[in-house]
């Protein structure tokens, strides 16, 4: 229900907002004297619109919603200046950008160029981390997280972009989920897993499912989580659900079903993080794999030391992240954080979902190296 309340309650305000911009817009054209004309076309023009932008996380919205924000910071604007022209053109050019929304427009697609960048613009970022646990060397994690293959990227950019991360020499991978969507072909996500189980590590390359991964978003899936499971599994690649997985003496990663499970996938939920706790050494490093940031002081209780996670996308349309953070709607957005013995690492992820389009945040890949030294906080962000 709340799919339909929600984009009601948005689109009553910026609908009867656009039925008068389009009112306003059709009257440089001459038509001022056909009022009821007017009416009805502008009226079908704001349903059209609201049609295209129903689902609030699609590219029509995004476009609908900023072009709704600019406009009113634009009407704003021009009832602020509109009295300091004398001139008469003056007046007339000003009115003339007010009414046809040109300025808005502009600066959209000002902000879609830098969006369109930003989402290809891949960064290397690297954390530094102390542990109080018994590591005979450095341990250096390479996490990949929400690149959902396909929207933003192509097999060969993919490759490119692991031949950069296989040079890092990682001892662990982790691919903390959403790697494919809903949107993914069967023969990218096959492509895909190949070239990500190629990237290679001493430890291994271990796999949590995002909530997209699972399929649950479209009626006719490219393919099941089940075949999913077992491509990434023929590539070398370790899928945990649930599950623990002693590396060593010194290390032991667990590997979380995502959180979305109880509602689209399982009415059993999934294991608490107690009872995988049990079963793991407490005297090893414990690293946990969880595409959803949450329950982070469950986690710290229960004797996690790093917590990697992504799928906020650290806002992938600003401000969604900084509003979500604020609001409790995430208990992490972005970054590094430590609670207790445990400290938690948010991906932004190295792409997009839905569009090509990242005005939040940035594309990254994240390389964390954990030591025994103290004093060892770090974050630092290196262009790739």
């Amino acid at each position: 229900m709340s799919y339909l309340l929600f984009p009601l309650v948005v689109y009553i305000p910026v609908g009867t907002y656009l039925y008068f911009f389009f009112r306003r817009f059709l009257g440089l054209f001459g038509l001022g004297k056909q009022k009821k004309a007017v009416r009805i076309l502008s009226l079908l023009i704001t349903l059209a619109c609201v049609a295209q932008g129903w689902m609030l996380y699609g590219l029509g919205a995004v476009i609908i919603l900023h072009f709704f924000v600019l406009s009113i910071l634009m009407d704003g604007i021009y009832f602020i200046c509109r009295g300091k022209f004398r001139k008469e053109k003056a007046r007339k050019i000003w009115g003339f950008l007010h009414a046809s929304g040109a300025i808005p427009l502009l600066v959209m697609g000002l902000i879609a160029g830098y969006g369109y960048f930003n989402i290809n613009d891949i960064r290397r970022t690297e954390y530094r981390i102390e542990t109080e646990k018994q590591l005979s060397r450095d341990l250096k994690i390479l996490q990949i997280s929400d690149l959902h293959m396909g929207t933003t990227m192509d097999i060969g950019k993919l490759k490119d972009c692991c031949d950069k991360m296989q040079r890092e020499k990682p001892d662990l991978i982790a691919l903390t989920g959403d790697i494919f969507d809903e949107n993914t072909s069967r023969k990218d996500m096959e492509a895909a897993a190949k070239v990500l189980g190629d990237i290679g590590a001493e430890y291994g390359t271990y796999y949590v499912f995002g909530n997209h991964d699972y399929n649950a978003y479209t009626g006719i899936p490219a393919y099941s989580p089940e075949e999913l499971c077992s491509t990434l599994e023929s590539s070398g690649i370790v899928v945990l659900k649930d599950r623990v997985y002693t590396v060593n003496d010194e290390l032991t990663v667990i590997g979380r079903t995502d959180a979305s499970v109880g509602s689209m996938v399982s009415p059993k939920g999934r294991t608490g993080i107690e009872e995988l706790c049990r079963e793991a050494d407490s005297d090893a490093f414990v690293l946990l794999l969880d595409h959803q940031p949450v329950d982070l002081p469950e986690n710290a209780e229960a004797g996690v030391d790093l917590q990697l996670s992504g799928h906020t996308h650290a806002g992938q349309i600003w401000p969604t992240g900084q509003v979500g953070e604020l609001t409790g709607f995430t208990e992490l957005n972005y970054g590094w954080k430590e609670i207790g013995g445990l400290q938690v690492i948010v991906s932004s992820g190295i792409g997009g979902w839905g569009y090509p389009i990242r005005t939040g945040g940035h594309s990254e890949y994240v390389v964390v190296t954990v030591s025994a030294e103290k004093n060892a906080h770090t974050a630092c962000v290196f262009a790739p």
